[in-house]
């Protein structure tokens, strides 16, 4: 035994994602939500609240935490007949399984709240004050309510630098490859070359193949940063073309933020695999 507490960690994931999204200007991934999560050290319980339904989140992000042992728990909000969010019970839920972790789960010395919601100033000073325990506070800078700050040791939720440099590379790489190959002849560039120009690229720091295939993967499943197209009708062939409207895309390229033209939807687009450079079966 080390001495440290057991930790319990509860992510209010509308809070943090949507920061994350305008402090760096790109989509938090689930590892990244791990990786901090389990970073205050006797994590036993990471509880992950959000309305998974909604298009703020990739598809497959709950899919993500699940599959690390997280607790994805979804909290639908009350909708209009149109489909609008009405109300958000989030909090509500997430502030009342706090509640009964401190009554019925005394192990745990630690509570960390990942968000900014003034809403648990009473939630964190009765953890504090009348349980005793250990309270920190994790959120992005800018969004975490002074109150908060004032009561709990206050930790800033930042993102990897590696990580960060790493798209920035592979934006500007990309960009080349559109500048220098997609002059009126093709129209989206295949797959297979994008992962050469990765691993031919030193400042990328990809030993392997597989190394570069596996960072691209997870660059599509994203599903921000490119956009794929199916250059015929058989869907065996992938090919790509950068979004120029995200946010981290146009600051890496020094875009101006003016408004863009939607992007062709691929079923309007009638050209053939061919024109599609570098495209290959997959």
């Amino acid at each position: 035994m080390n001495g440290q507490p057991e930790t319990a960690v509860f992510v209010d994931l509308e809070n943090i994602y949507i920061g994350f999204r305008h402090q760096y200007g790109r989509e938090l991934t689930a590892d990244e939500l791990v990786e901090k999560a389990r970073s205050f050290g006797g994590v036993k319980l990471i509880s992950v609240y959000a309305d998974f339904s909604e298009p703020t989140y990739p598809e497959h992000f709950k899919l993500d935490l699940d599959n690390e042992g997280l607790q994805a728990i979804n909290v639908p909000k009350d909708r209009d007949r149109e489909g609008r969010p009405t109300k958000n019970k989030i909090d509500m839920r997430m502030a009342v399984d706090i509640l009964r972790t401190l009554a019925f789960r005394k192990e745990f010395g630690r509570y960390v709240l990942m968000t900014g919601d003034k809403i648990f100033l009473d939630v964190l000073n009765l953890a504090r004050n009348d349980f005793g325990k250990e309270v920190i506070v994790c959120g992005l800078e800018g969004t975490v309510a002074q109150v908060l700050k004032d009561i709990a040791l206050y930790v800033p939720f930042n993102a990897d630098g590696a990580i960060d440099e790493r798209l920035e590379r592979f934006i500007k790489i990309f960009d080349r490859l559109e500048r220098d190959l997609l002059e009126g002849t093709y129209h989206y560039i295949g797959w297979k070359l994008v992962i050469e120009q990765l691993c031919a690229t030193p400042e990328m720091g990809f030993t392997t193949w597989n190394e570069a295939r596996d960072f691209f993967e997870r660059i599509k499943r994203d599903g921000r940063l490119i956009l794929k197209y199916y250059p015929g009708e058989s869907r065996e062939i992938e090919a790509y073309r950068l979004d120029r409207r995200n946010p981290l895309v146009r600051k890496v390229l020094g875009l101006e933020p003016k408004v863009i033209e939607p992007a062709p939807r691929a079923e309007s687009v009638g050209f053939d695999p061919a024109r599609s450079w570098g495209g290959s079966g997959a």
